[in-house]
C-alpha cells in the first residue's frame, strides 16, 4: 500500500515538473528579446523565398 502511494506521488510530481518545464521553455521563447530584428531586411536564407 505504502509503495503504491509512493510511486503515485513520484509520477505526478513528474508529470508536473514537465508540464512546469514546458510552459517555462514556451514563455521563454514567446518574450525572448529579438537580437537581430533591427538589422533584417527582406529575406534571409532561412525563410525560404529566395
Amino acid at each position: 500500500m505504502d509503495s503504491s502511494l509512493i510511486i503515485q506521488y513520484v509520477l505526478i510530481a513528474l508529470i508536473v515538473a514537465f508540464a512546469c518545464y514546458s510552459l517555462f521553455k514556451v514563455l521563454k521563447k514567446n518574450f525572448a528579446p529579438k537580437k537581430f530584428s533591427s538589422k533584417r531586411t527582406g529575406c534571409d536564407k532561412d525563410c525560404g523565398c529566395s
